[in-house]
């Protein structure tokens, strides 16, 4: 019988390239924090949020009231690296007897598939390391590249800062979502070194210590390579937008039976529910909490937040707040 895996979000810090106030992970995607795409992929990979330690800095209030879930939390008081943010968590896991998954809260491309693909291959691959990467058709974003040797096996990560020119030209990146066996873990994070451009502990020079213990690492491939782009920018944040946008309506075509006319120029948050047969017209936006009936119609020009439109009703020019 396999243990239950526990869940570490590395959350703490901003974006500086946001120009923002606020802590990326907490922006919204559709009215959905992005914080909170990872929290559902965890919950349909079978991660409890009972699992689950985020792990913040002084944006915690924030963090906290757009979680919303029984987590656990652990603070980072300095932002000194990837590997210092997992080791602040060592008080809520460090102690746990089976697989630690550890993630960032500003990647909202993380699916309940590719959890569950990363699992699985850990656990057939009796690894004490797997984690997810991502192969770019052409020039692949900033990350870590993913070194192997001839046999394919994976020798180590090193960040682009540190990368020598041969390197570079990997197109395999490290999406930061790595599955421990948690035994291995911690006992070992204190050997890792700031000896690198940005003077950061960073969590994939685990890589190499465990390697070089004798442990096995494995490397796989997502099926998308977005699952390793994080929110950084908000050019990042629009893209993301259109991406689960478009997702977001064709699930309502296809699952739902709504008939959405130029998709282009409608918008449908997270949290809203909308009846079979409801036609929606260009220039609609409808936000979270709206309630739409059955065999309804919804614009053009429309925007809807909180409504609710009873069954054969019909809403245009209009905006309607709850």
């Amino acid at each position: 019988m396999q243990k239950e895996i526990r869940a570490v979000i590395l959350a703490a810090g901003k974006s500086t390239r946001m120009k923002s106030a606020r802590s990326k992970v907490v922006h919204r995607i559709l009215g959905k924090e992005i914080i909170n795409f990872l929290l559902d992929s965890l919950a349909a990979a079978g991660v409890a949020d009972r699992g689950v330690v985020i792990v913040v800095g002084d944006n915690r209030a924030e963090v906290e009231a757009a979680v919303r879930r029984p987590v656990r939390y652990a603070l980072q008081e300095a932002q000194l690296g990837t590997a210092h943010a997992l080791l602040c968590a060592r008080a809520e896991v460090g102690r746990h007897p089976g697989e630690l998954l550890v993630g960032v809260g500003d990647n909202p491309y993380i699916s309940a598939e590719e959890l569950s693909r990363l699992i699985e291959h850990h656990r057939r691959t009796q690894a004490a390391c797997t984690f997810l990467s991502a192969v770019f058709p052409g020039t692949p974003p900033p990350y870590g590249r993913v070194l192997r040797d001839g046999s394919g096996r994976v020798t180590g990560v090193v960040e682009e800062l540190d990368a020598t020119a041969e390197q570079l030209q990997v197109r395999e990146v490290n999406s930061s979502i790595y599955l421990f066996d948690n035994g291995v873990v911690f006992p070992r994070l204190e050997r890792i070194g700031s000896h690198n451009r940005k003077r950061e502990y960073y969590l994939t020079d685990i890589v190499a210590i465990l390697l070089a213990d004798g442990f096995a690492v494995e490397a796989l491939p997502a099926l998308d390579p977005r699952v390793s782009i994080g929110i950084n920018t908000r050019w990042e944040l629009q893209e993301a937008e259109r991406h689960f946008s478009r997702k977001r309506l064709m699930e309502l075509a296809l699952e739902q039976g709504v008939t959405i006319l130029q998709p282009e120029s409608v918008t449908v948050e997270y949290g809203v529910d909308i009846g079979a047969d409801t036609v929606i017209y260009p220039n609609v936006y409808i936000a979270a909490g709206t309630r739409i009936g059955r065999g309804c119609t919804i614009g053009p020009f429309t925007y809807l937040q909180g409504a609710v439109i009873p069954d054969g009703q019909s809403v245009s020019f209009a905006r309607l707040l709850s």
